[in-house]
Formats: structure tokens, C-alpha cells, sequence
């Protein structure tokens, strides 16, 4: 993986360098890293750019992670800039999502529109979870994939997800978890004025359908796309659905 130094920190991240009149920057949520992409990666890279970086503090990125969806907003701003992008489509999952939306209503420049992943315009995080990861991570890592998966997600899916987990440190998650619950911009929603698609699982029991309904309600002239047969990780659970749903996006936006 290629790295860049961002505010004195390493920089771990993928880049497809696809001449493309499109990019995309996924940005990942809790306790995730480019890994959360890895079907994306696959799938898509063969019609944009690709640029998938790990946040600090996490996957092979430097630093600690950052406390705030603000402050990750900002970073997001400083790691554009870093790579040369100078126009791009910022894609977020979870907490990603929320870093997207913060980054949009703070004018992050180049922006040309969003892609809102199992998302909300706020993010309350049960105590249930923030006690599993604080006091039995391990113990606790297969119940968070069945909160996070669909019922009908394969087991070899699950595993995979339980490993990616298990790979993170407790604390980066507990860091993430503050973080989303400190964010609400749900009286926001209306100062976006780029080209919005919400995508959300039907089976989503972290960010339920409503989130992503409230979404696209209230952005104006967002689009939601359901996810049938999908949880919260609806990128893993049904990647050609959501490869197809975003591909046909991109090109709307050359309409």
C-alpha cells in the first residue's frame, strides 16, 4: 500500500490510480479500515479511482485516533489535499457517513457529491456495545457481527468480519463510538448542495431503513437505494447490489 504523511503521521492507503474523470474517497466507520472496501476495491476500480484510506489510529495508519466527527472531517480535508485530488466523490460508511456529511457542511472544496453508507445524520450508540467492546472485547466481537450482519449473511462472511474486529484495537472503537455519539446534524441536512445517494440495508439493526430515510428526505434531492437481504454492512453482505447502485450513481451525476 502507498502512504503519505498527513499532519506529521503516516498515512497507510489505497489508490487504484485509475485515469478517470471520477474518484472516489471511501471513508470507513468504527473500528474499520480500507478493509471495509475490499469488494468495492474489487469491483469498482475498474471504472474510477479509487482512494481508500485507513483514519489514523487505525488499520496501518499512525497516530491516535481522532475524537471527534469534526476533527476526522477535518483530516479528511488535509488527506484530499495531500494525495492532489482536486475533485472527487466522498463515500462513507457508518461512522465514514457522518464524516462525509460533516465534510460536506463544512465546504470541503472539490467535492462533487456523496455516497451515504449504512449512515445517519446522528448516531447514539446503544451501551450495550460500548460496554462489550470496554470490558469483554473478544468475548463480545461475535455478538457485534450479529448486530451488524443480516440474518441470512453467510457464516464465512461472519468469520471474516470477526476477524477484521479482532484485529482492532479496543480502544480505537471506543474512541470511534464517542465520536459518533457526539454527532448530530440532523437540523443540517438541508445545507448540502451536492448530489446525495443513501444506501441502507433493510436488515440494518445499527443504522435502521429510517436513518437513511430521514437521509434522503431531508437532503435535498438525495436518492435512497434499499438494500434487500442486507444489515449494517450491506457493502459486504450484497456487493454487487451496492457496486451496481453506486456505478449507476456516477454516471447520473455525468447527466
Amino acid at each position: 500500500m502507498p502512504e503519505i504523511t498527513v499532519r506529521g503521521q503516516v498515512v497507510q492507503f489505497q489508490d487504484s490510480v485509475k485515469s478517470s474523470r471520477r474518484a472516489i474517497v471511501f471513508v470507513h466507520g468504527s473500528g474499520g479500515s480500507h478493509h471495509t472496501f475490499r469488494d468495492q476495491w474489487a469491483g469498482l476500480r475498474g471504472a474510477v479511482r479509487l482512494v481508500i484510506p485507513d483514519l489514523p489510529g487505525h488499520g496501518r495508519s499512525g497516530g491516535p485516533p481522532l475524537e471527534s466527527v469534526d476533527a476526522c472531517a477535518a483530516w479528511v480535508v488535509d488527506f484530499v489535499r495531500e494525495v492532489g485530488l482536486d475533485r472527487f466523490i466522498l463515500a462513507g460508511h457508518s461512522m465514514g457517513g457522518a464524516i462525509a456529511l460533516q465534510a460536506a457542511l463544512g465546504g470541503i472544496k472539490g467535492l462533487e457529491a456523496l455516497v451515504l453508507l449504512g449512515t445517519g445524520a446522528r448516531l447514539r450508540i446503544s451501551p450495550v456495545l460500548l460496554a462489550g467492546i470496554g470490558e469483554r472485547f473478544r468475548e463480545f466481537a461475535p455478538e457485534l457481527v450479529g448486530w451488524m450482519t443480516s440474518a441470512v449473511s453467510s457464516e464465512l462472511l461472519r468469520e471474516d468480519v470477526t476477524n477484521d474486529i479482532l484485529s482492532t484495537r479496543p480502544a480505537a472503537f471506543l474512541a470511534d463510538f464517542h465520536a459518533c455519539n457526539g454527532f448530530d446534524v440532523m437540523n443540517r441536512l438541508g445545507g448540502i448542495r451536492v448530489p446525495a445517494l443513501v444506501v441502507n440495508g433493510d436488515d440494518d439493526r445499527l443504522t435502521p431503513l429510517k436513518y437513511g430515510e430521514y437521509l434522503a428526505a431531508n437532503i435535498p434531492g438525495a436518492v435512497l437505494k434499499i438494500i434487500h437481504g442486507a444489515g449494517h454492512l450491506a457493502m459486504l453482505e450484497k456487493p454487487t447490489e451496492v457496486n451496481a447502485v453506486i456505478t449507476s450513481f456516477v454516471h447520473s451525476l455525468d447527466g
